[in-house]
């Protein structure tokens, strides 16, 4: 039990760690995410069909296992150095196909698979197999057994979602944990093939009825008669089975998309939730067993039932944990602190209906653990449970999610629950029991999802959990999007003011932050030479950059937008912000995370121009990575240029100083400008001088000067605080000798959320001051030429 318990968390650590090595090379977007995924648990139906065919031949099943878990260990630590060819194959196909899904989407399933398909298989054969050494005989003690397995190694990947966000990531890197990983699953495998063959070897197990592998053998107890287990019929059961994974599954999508709004976005809050969700689906794993003694054959309709009541009950909470977050916010000020309110709200909004959700696969692998077939019945189960899991994520997500939204996505939940709960009380009819008894939970839970009160998207969307704290509520909400692209998407209005949300993080508004919003296009583009033709503006957040980028006289416009929402955000709302910038003919839009349109372009841009959200967001931070500005200089022109916003509050000076060596080791020169407050840092391969000429000429284009406001283009080098020399003074008298932050250490996006607990204004003004005391003498003399 304990190596299983082991080996369920070294397969986490896997997942967040391939998931991250993969997202490198395939991007970040939905599509590509879910492909991944998908291929990750194809592998694993695989290895259980093909484990549970061959469970019932082997003699020495933990022998079987302690070589599986070897063969993973040793694969996987090989793996990363499969990472380069892999990334060649899937650019040469992407230039080859340029903007089609569906072959983008089939070659990120067949390269995914090919690094992932020998662990993937082999950890899916481990269960099947498994439950030749802890069940098939006859009795109550079995059944609890094998139930107890599934809860301990779905506990194990509790504990490895929680250390990998917490512990193991941040200590080791990506490398580093999936080695560290390794070498524990090749220990597990010596370890049970050391203890397999000290056992007595078992009698091969009869084949299961309907196959072709015949055995001579017997069975080491008798088969269990139908007064063992209750009339048992498999097509009913393989049925629940793919029923379970896709509600369950269905129900993980929704819940972590409103999770991600309400509780938080960092890697950390992700690392989080899924543990506290496989935590209660450990609990509930466990419990089944007392749940079938006590109930019988009607446990799993009380299981799903009480489920589907649970869940409508809980709700009205979801629309209440803003308020949590406030309440915190005044008496709890540490990282660590905030961090355990996050779990509490997580454990208040989940536990009991997941725990419940947590019964329904254990008690099918409960029916048929007495069977001396037990490993080939756990396999298809297991296969079939795993592809309803496959299937729930992705109709979930892309279709029922952006329909119905996430209340709505929920109220289906609970009526399918509840429809699998009836069903369920059909299939055990022989059961006594009155109809209250058998019906009266999935009637209630569907009456009580019918009378709940719409949530206030307005408390939910004010992005509470982020500083545990928020501003005035908005007079009206004027949009809601939801999907699995962008999370939720929301356009806020307060008097004439509109402002752009994601998961309740301010984006950019038609007020106020148009000034800086628009010097994230003005301050590079005054280094510009008069010759350039193409640029690149990343993240289109209101437009309002883009329609700055757009006055000038570029040849090509590429945008790289991840989330539809907020393109239509965009077209709707600051259509006058943007300058109606996205039907220009110039513009070319493509929704595509930054990171992977760079990586599949064939480059010779002449400005890449970034208009990003925090860098704590997960994921965020691999854009101000080494590997990342190499990347950028790699498709820049000669002599091109990049345009990166950086954060100035909630920041410690550590990660703003590692964030400035880390672009400092690829750019050579680099400047840091401070407009409305707002970090911006411009670099290049080439001395950042400014043509007086070039800028004189700019300043008789119209439009330019319309963004412009009552500003020139020369004025603005009076907002550039620091460059050069300066800037390496910063990063060298920085306590503790910053880091460069890379694509395996993930310095950035771990260390930045701990920030999130400064305060906003007391943050801005210190790091203000810190810069000042670098600041470039007289920087004209350095950035303006003729």
């Amino acid at each position: 039990m304990t190596l299983f318990l082991v080996s369920g968390s070294t397969g986490l650590l896997y997942e967040v760690a391939f998931g991250k090595l993969l997202g490198y090379v395939f991007g970040a977007t939905a599509y590509a995410v879910s492909t991944v995924l998908a291929a990750f648990m194809g592998g694993m139906a695989l290895g259980a069909h093909l484990g549970g065919k061959r469970a019932a031949r082997i003699a020495r099943p933990l022998v079987a296992y302690g070589v599986l878990e070897i063969i993973v260990g040793l694969v996987v630590a090989a793996s990363p150095a499969a990472l380069e060819a892999l990334t060649k194959a899937y650019v040469h196909v992407a230039q080859k196909a340029p903007g089609s899904l569906a072959i983008l989407t089939a070659a990120r399933g067949a390269l995914t698979a090919l690094v992932v398909i020998v662990p993937t298989v082999a950890m899916g054969a481990t269960l099947p197999i498994l439950s030749r050494v802890v069940a098939g005989e006859v009795g109550e003690r079995s059944r609890r057994r094998l139930s107890l397995l599934y809860a301990i190694n779905t506990a194990g990947g509790a504990i490895g979602a929680l250390t990998s966000a917490y512990l193991v990531l941040p200590a080791l890197g990506v490398r580093g944990t999936i080695w560290a990983a390794a070498l524990a699953n090749v220990t597990i495998g010596l370890t049970a093939i050391v203890a397999g063959r000290r056992a007595p070897a078992e009698s091969p197990a009869p084949a299961a009825k309907g196959t072709n592998e015949a055995t001579d053998e017997t069975p080491k107890t008798p088969a269990p008669t139908a007064q063992d287990h209750g009339p048992y019929h498999e097509g009913t059961a393989l049925a629940f089975a793919f029923a379970s994974g896709f509600i369950v599954f269905a129900a993980e999508v929704v819940e972590t998309h409103l999770l991600a709004l309400l509780i938080g976005n960092s890697a950390y809050a992700f690392g989080l939730m899924l543990a506290v969700f496989l935590v209660c689906l450990a609990i509930g794993a466990a419990r089944s067993p007392a749940l079938a003694e006590k109930r019988g054959a009607r446990a799993l309709a009380l299981g799903l039932g009480a489920a589907a009541i649970s869940l409508a009950v809980t709700m009205p909470l979801w629309a209440e944990l803003p308020r949590l977050f406030l309440f915190a916010g005044k008496h709890v000020h540490s990282w660590a602190g905030r961090e355990l309110v996050r779990a509490l709200a997580a454990l208040l909004i989940l536990a009991v209906p997941t725990v419940f959700l947590g019964t329904t696969f254990p008690l099918l692998l409960h029916r048929v653990a007495s069977m001396p077939d037990v490993g080939a019945r756990v396999g298809r189960l297991t296969v079939v449970n795993t592809v309803g899991t496959i299937f729930g994520s992705i109709i979930t997500g892309y279709f029922i999610l952006p329909a119905l939204g996430s209340q709505g996505t929920l109220l289906g939940v609970v009526a399918a629950l509840a429809i699998a709960s009836v069903l369920a009380s059909r299939v055990a009819a022989g059961e006594k029991g009155s109809a209250v008894s058998r019906f009266g939970l999935p009637a209630a839970a569907i009456v009580i999802a019918l009378v709940l009160p719409r949530w206030d998207m307005a408390r939910m969307t004010n992005g509470a959990n982020v500083y545990f704290s928020a501003g005035p509520p908005p007079d009206r909400i004027e949009m809601v999007r939801e999907d699995v692209h962008g999370g939720v998407t929301t356009v806020a209005r307060r008097a004439e003011v509109l402002t752009l949300y994601t998961n309740g993080k301010f984006q950019g508004d038609n007020g106020p932050e148009m000034a800086a919003q628009r010097r994230f296009a003005h301050f590079p583009s005054m280094f510009l030479r008069g010759t350039e033709k193409r640029v690149l503006v990343i993240g289109l957040g209101t437009g309002t950059t883009l329609g700055t980028i757009a006055a000038y006289p570029w040849e090509r416009i590429e945008v790289a937008e991840i989330s539809p929402a907020i393109v239509d955000a965009s077209r709707k709302y600051f259509s006058g912000p943007a300058r109606n910038s996205l039907d220009d003919p110039r513009t070319v839009l493509s929704l595509e995370d930054g990171r992977n349109h760079l990586l599949v372009s064939p480059g010779g841009y002449d400005l890449v121009t970034m208009e990003l959200t925090s860098v704590w967001f997960a994921g965020a931070a691999s854009l101000y990575s080494r590997e990342f500005y190499e990347l950028v200089r790699a498709r820049l022109a000669d002599g091109g240029i990049l345009q990166q916003w950086v954060q100035l509050h909630h920041i410690r000076r550590r990660e703003l100083a590692a964030i400035v060596r880390t672009l400092r080791v690829v750019f050579p020169h680099v400047a840091l400008f401070v407009g409305g407050s707002q970090g911006i840092l411009v670099a290049s391969a080439r001395p950042l001088v400014a043509s007086r000429a070039e800028l004189d000429r700019l300043a008789t284009v119209p439009a330019i000067r319309e963004t412009l406001g009552k500003g020139t283009l020369p004025g603005l080098l009076d907002e550039l605080v620091a460059s050069g020399e300066e800037l390496d003074r910063f990063v060298a008298e920085t306590e503790g000798k910053p880091i460069v932050s890379t694509d395996d250490n993930l310095f950035l996006e771990y260390a930045t959320p701990k920030g999130n607990v400064l305060d906003y204004w007391q943050s801005l003004h210190e790091t203000l001051a810190m810069l000042d005391q670098y600041r470039t003498p007289n920087p004209a003399t350095r950035h303006l030429g003729p």
